[in-house]
Parts: structure tokens; sequence; C-alpha cells
């Protein structure tokens, strides 16, 4: 029986350079009829696949054979679909009801590869014709295929047609006069056999020329062109051809030829489009330094026709929209390349501000000027400055048992701007490190952002035996709670200090000082120096009780340094960006904390004009920093606190509202998401809300939450017993880190509302 196959062959990738897709039945070359029989597909390894493909002698798709275009039919087989491998050595049957086959006989022999060819000729016939192909496999079953073609007449002559009139050996070109950069023209084509009439045959037509050749025009349809009506109309575009072009058009397995030429105008525009600037940031000039801190910039511009094509010659001129502190570029005028484009370099002064290259050229009527603009080009320090910098974690800044777990992790993110707050360059490095865990040391922005890994492991207690019997618990002896009466647990307060579970972290970038551009100019001006419109910033450090100062250097602990705070504080680490080996508060501001350095504060940054260097500010560079508060805690050891007002309270009674308070051991609270829910036993009830979220936050204490207790029990005292009044409210926490779920629980009671009916006097009926 015969097969049917809908796959594609994995084999066919080893003959691409033979075989092609083949064109639906009716249409010309194509493999028509498809397969008789069975729908296939169906996995029988035994059957053979066929597909056959008809090629000129240049190995393209053809369905025109003639007496000097002969034509190559090829097969390829493959077992079981075209995803089967070829089967060699097995015969191909061909046959045609119209012009020639060789070999004769119409049969042959597939190679190692699966391929078998057979050369199509012509012979005396004319009109259209089928070739038949088929291969039988080892089972018996038949695969056919058919392919469809015309054959074409000899003797026929190329040109065109006017009024009826047929003239060889030109190509009829309309219009007639040149075509505008980027215009079409129509190409007619006529074909005659040898009494001058149109031919009725198939045939195909190729056209060439330099501009063709070059790819600077193209053809509609594209080559070869074929009819069956003895014409043709090509369109010709110019795409960046210019001047003349000369056309060659012949009739393929003939020697005849059709000539003409097109004119193509001299590109003019009509538009000129902004393409690039690159990089959009660049530095100010001498503060430059490798590729992520240039002081050039590429602005590319492109000019085009009035179908938003590329023109090529044009001729372009460049400025600046402004060129304060030296602002130049590299050259004022450019001719537009084969895409049309035109590009200059801008080169950054010593005044940081926002420019735009201006590009101009000759609209395409020569009488006026069209012109665009680029992109603002920033120049600038390239580097952070201190209002610019922020450090983020990603999820609760509670680490679910980092306190007494490792390996969990938070992701952190630093974002960095320039004075401008334009993402600072690609590259730009920031330094990392902690108080307890670990950090990833450091990162390079990519658009003005990076993160690291923080991970829990030690250290995770101080390092000086003296200030880890310092560290606060719930539980300590010294314990003092401002909001409540209590002699332990939970606490809203900061408990003191020396904190347990909170590590400091710290990020640092080569950065500088921000101030206020009081007139806009871009640079510190002198005046802006003695008015004090800048931050004036200390060497950077690691601020261990999270009070804002180094406190090792500062005159409340130096050289006394037996206050709790500066305890807490004494295991601080600074930045020694200048390598002196002191830390230095950089000024001698009033109330600064810090002891006299016998120096005046003043604004350092590029941005302190060179003139100023030395006298009003300072050209050096300082480290921008910011900091975050990761909390390590230490779930699953939960306490939960019930008060009444101040007072502590080991049951509840209907009618009063109570504050819970829920930490760790440390007083800090569940990670962000956590829910805490209140919930009582009959005969106690609840009014109002009873589910609460943990907030993302660190600040210091613990998670605090407000609820009433209701409940009544009514009863008849003449009549029945005393019922009972007393239930169970309990407090749980579902930690959003995944631990297991802490409650405890208090007596509760509820009203007791006596129904009875008695006497004036109180006496029961």
């Amino acid at each position: 029986m015969t097969k049917r196959f809908a796959t594609f062959t994995s084999r066919m990738a080893l003959a691409l350079s033979l075989l092609f897709a083949i064109v639906a039945c009716g249409g010309g070359g194509g493999g028509g009829g498809g397969f008789k029989g069975d729908s296939g597909g169906d996995g029988d390894s035994d059957t053979y696949f066929l597909q056959i493909a008809l090629k000129d002698a240049d190995g393209n798709d053809t369905s025109i054979v003639s007496s000097t275009a002969p034509a190559t039919l090829q097969a390829l087989v493959t077992r079981n679909g075209k995803n089967g491998p070829a089967v060699p050595d097995v015969i191909v049957e061909a046959s045609t009801d119209s012009g020639l086959l060789f070999p004769a006989s119409g049969s042959k022999l597939t190679n190692s590869e699966g391929l078998v060819t057979f050369r199509v000729e012509a012979g005396e016939g004319k009109g259209a014709g089928t070739i038949e192909v088929s291969v039988t496999d080892e089972a018996g079953n038949e695969v056919i295929q058919r392919v469809n073609f015309q054959l074409g007449e000899t003797g026929l002559r190329l040109g065109y047609l006017e009024n009826g009139t047929f003239i060889e050996g030109e190509i009829g070109i309309s219009p007639s006069g040149q075509i505008p950069s980027g215009g079409s023209a129509i190409l007619s084509l006529a074909i005659v056999e040898q009494n001058g009439f149109l031919v009725e045959s198939a045939e195909s037509i190729r056209i060439k020329s330099p501009c063709l050749s070059s790819g600077d025009a193209t053809t509609e349809p594209a080559n070869p062109v074929a009819t069956v009506t003895g014409q043709v109309s090509v369109t010709y575009t110019a795409n960046g051809c210019e001047g003349m072009d000369p056309i060659t058009a012949e009739l393929i397995g003939t020697t005849a030829q059709a000539v003409g030429d097109v004119t193509v105008a001299a590109p003019s525009a009509n538009s000129i489009l902004f393409v690039s600037a690159t990089p959009e940031l660049i530095v100010l000039k001498g503060t430059g330094g490798g590729a992520e801190r240039p002081e050039r910039s590429v602005v590319v511009f492109q000019a085009v026709n009035a179908q938003n094509e590329p023109l090529e010659g044009v001729s372009v001129s460049f400025d600046l929209s402004t060129d304060v502190g030296g602002l130049r570029l590299s050259q004022g005028s450019a001719v537009s390349d084969a895409e049309g484009n035109v590009s200059t370099i801008l080169s950054s002064g010593d005044v940081a501000t926002g420019v735009r290259v201006i590009a101009t050229t000759n609209s395409d009527d020569g009488l006026s000027q069209v012109s665009a603009v680029s992109d603002v080009i920033t120049v600038s320090t390239g580097l952070p400055d201190q209002n610019s910098i922020s450090l983020s974690v990603e999820g609760s800044f509670v680490v679910e048992e980092g306190m007494t777990k490792d390996g969990v992790t938070r992701n952190l993110t630093v974002r960095m701007a320039d004075k401008f707050n334009n993402p600072v360059p690609d590259g730009t490095s920031a330094v990392f490190t902690t108080e307890y865990g670990s950090i990833e040391s450091s990162c390079e922005t990519t658009n003005g952002a990076c993160s690291v890994t923080w991970t829990s492991q030690a250290p995770r207690i101080p390092t000086l035996e003296q200030n880890q019997d310092l560290v606060v618990t719930i539980n300590d002896a010294s314990y003092n709670c401002p909001s409540h009466n209590g002699t332990s647990g939970p606490c809203p307060d900061d408990l003191g200090s020396i904190r347990g579970g909170r590590s400091t972290i710290l990020v640092t970038a080569i950065g500088e000082e921000s101030f206020i551009d009081r007139n806009g100019n871009g640079i510190f001006d002198q005046d802006e120096a003695a008015d004090g419109l800048w931050a004036n910033l200390t060497e950077a450090f690691l601020d261990h009780n999270e009070n804002g100062f180094y406190d090792p250097a500062t005159q409340a602990c130096n050289p006394n340094d037996t206050s709790l705070t500066c305890r807490a504080g004494s295991e601080e680490i600074f930045t020694d960006l200048n390598n002196n080996g002191v830390f230095d508060a950089n000024g001698d501001d009033v109330g600064n904390g810090y002891p006299d350095e016998g120096v005046i504060a003043e604004y350092n940054g590029l941005l302190c004009p060179l003139e100023g260097d030395g006298v009003w500010c300072s050209r050096e560079l300082i480290n921008v920093r910011d900091s975050a508060v990761i909390i390590l805690s230490t779930d699953p050891n939960w306490a939960i606190a019930l008060y009444r007002g101040r007072t502590p309270a080991g049951s509840t009674v209907a009618g009063n509202t109570y504050t819970a308070y829920v930490s760790d051991l440390f007083n800090s609270k569940p990670t962000a998401g956590s829910t805490v829910n209140v919930s009582a036993s009959a005969p106690c009830t609840l009014s109002g809300k009873t589910s609460f979220q943990v907030p993302n936050t660190t600040a210091a204490g613990a998670f605090g939450l407000v609820f009433t207790q209701t409940g009544a029990v009514e009863y008849d005292s003449c009549n029945d017993p005393t019922p009972e009044t007393t239930g169970e409210l309990t407090i749980s926490l579902t930690p959003s880190g995944g631990g297991p779920e802490y409650s405890e629980s208090w007596a509760c009671r509820a009203d007791l509302v006596d129904t009875s009916e008695r006497d004036d006097l109180g006496n029961c009926p």
C-alpha cells in the first residue's frame, strides 16, 4: 500500500545544498499530489519517505524546462518519515508525460546518503508536464511523489512592448527621467517567439545591475522572475544607489538580453534623526579613567528620506546647546555613510552640566534646513554623592533562626547616583562589611545598582568577653521596661545599648559630599561654602550601637569609656580612607561630638572647581556610605506577655482591654508578615480585631497588640446553680519564616448575669 507522512527529516540537513522546499501541486515546481493511501506518521520503521525537487543549472528551485535550460530532478529517500535515516541502495523509479528523462530507463539506485538524480530535458514538447517518482520498501509499500513543470520554447527574443510594438533588446523603464534617492522605477519586459508573438510557455528572466549586486538597489519580485504570459513588470527600488545604474535582463536558458539605464538622483535629507549617545554620562575633564569613567561620548545621527530610509552622502553640521566649562566636539560636520549615519565625539569640560548635541542639514528642497537634537548627555563626576546612595534588604529585616542556624540568607542591594541623580556608571564598586554573620565583600553596579548576600553564621555576639556579659535579654536581673511594670518578658521599648542579635551592615563607595547648588552652575562655589550649603562627612564607620557616632573617637568616650553607650560602641571599626591611622571627623564643627582636630570643615568632591581646591573646598574624595540593620532572631524561642495598662495580667476579665507583647530572647519582633491571633473559649468572647500582622521594621522592641475581652453568662440564681464563667484565652504566633507556631494561654472570665425575678426585698419567690 502507499503511505503518507507529515514530519520532517533530520537527514535533510545533510542534503540542504541539494534539496529545498517543494512548491505545492499546480504551482509549477512542487511536490504536488502528495502521498496516496494511509495518512502515515504511524511509526512503521519499514516504510520509506520520499521528497523530490526540480533544480536549474544553478541549483535553484525551478518549474521551467527548455531545450536550452534542462533541469535536474533530485530525490531523497529516508526511513520512517523525514526524521528517519537515509536509505541507500534502493531503486527509485521516475516517469514523465512530457519532455525527456535521463537515464531513459527511469530508474536509479540511491547513493549512501539516500540521494538520486535524473536529468530532465524539454525535447520537442510544449506546455505543462508532470514527473512521478516512486520507491517501494521491503514490505511492498509503495511511496509516490509528483512534481509539475512547464516546457519552454526556443528561438525567443527579449525586449519590451511600446504601444503594441515590440522593441527588442531594450528594457521599458518608467519614469524615463531620474528617480529620487530611495525612489522606485518600473522595469517592463516582454518575451516573443520567432514570429513576434508573445510566448505562452513558462520562462524566467534574471535582472542584473551594479547597484543590485552591491545591495544598493532591490527588485520586486526578486530574481529569477517567472512568467507564463510572455510579459513581466518589475519594481526597481534604489536603496543607497546614486547616479546611473545600467540594467541588464537575461532570458534564462537563452542568449537573449535587454538593457536599460536607471538614473538615481543624489540624496538630500528630508529629516535627520538622533540615534544614540554612548555613554550618556561622561565625567569631568581630567577625572576620568578606564571604560567605567569615560570623558567622551560618541553621538550618532541618521539622515533619512521621506520614507524613513537612510541616505548616504548627506552633509550634516553639529553644534552644542552649551559649551560651558570647555565642552567641545571632535568635528563640526560630517557626511553620512551607507547607513545614513553621521557621528561626532563630545568631550567633557571642567563644569558639571547637561548638554545636547544639535545636528543640522539641508532639506530636500534646498531652501530650508532640518535639525535634530540628542538626548541629554550628563557631564558630572561620574561618582556617587552622599545623598544618592541607599542600601535595601530583600524580605524581612528579621532573619528567621538567624541566631541559631547557619546558612540563612538575605539579599542586599545598593543603589547609587551622582549629583544629577543619574545612575553611576556601570562597574562602580561598592564595598561591604558587617557586624555579625558574613557578607560578600563587594559588587559592581549595573544601571546604578548591585547586590550581595548576607549569610547567618558566627560571629553572633560581641568579640570582647566583657561586652558579651552586657548583651541585654528579656530575663536580665537589671530588666527595666519604661512601658510597663513587668520584671521580665517582652517590652515595646529598647532595653539597652548592647542589643543582642542585631547586625549592622555598612556599604561604602568612593564618591563626594552632597551640596546645594544655589546658583545652578554645577560646581561648588565660594558663596555656597560660606553659607554652609553642604553636608560634611566623617570617615565611614560600622555603627554597632546605632547611635550615629564612631564612639571610640568621641569626646564622651575618649578617654572615658565606662558608660554603656561607650561599651556598646567599643568594637566599632572605621574605614581609614587616607591611611593615616586615625579616625578623621573632618572638621571643627561645634557639637559634632568629636575632639577638635584643628582643621576646617570643607566640601570634598570633584565638583570643587580647580581654583577652589585648597581654598574653600577640596577635590579629595570621600567614602559615601549607607547602612542597614538585620536582626538575628532566636526563633523558635518566643515569649508573650499580657498586660492591663502597665500591670501584668495573670488572667482576663470581660469588659477590659489588654495589651500583649511578643518577642524573642533579645526583645526583637518576629519576622515581618508573621501573624499573631487572639482567641477565647466559651464563655469568653472577643470584640474588635483579633488577628494582627507583624510589620517589616528594624525598630527595637517587642511587637505589641491590643484587644478587648468580652462574654456573658445568664442564669436564674433562684432556681439554677451558679454556672462556670471561666474559659481560656490564647495568643498564638505563626512565624512567616516557616518556624513552628508558638502560643501561650491565660484564664479568662465572662460576666455573670442574674436573670432571676425577686421581690422588692430581693427574695426569691
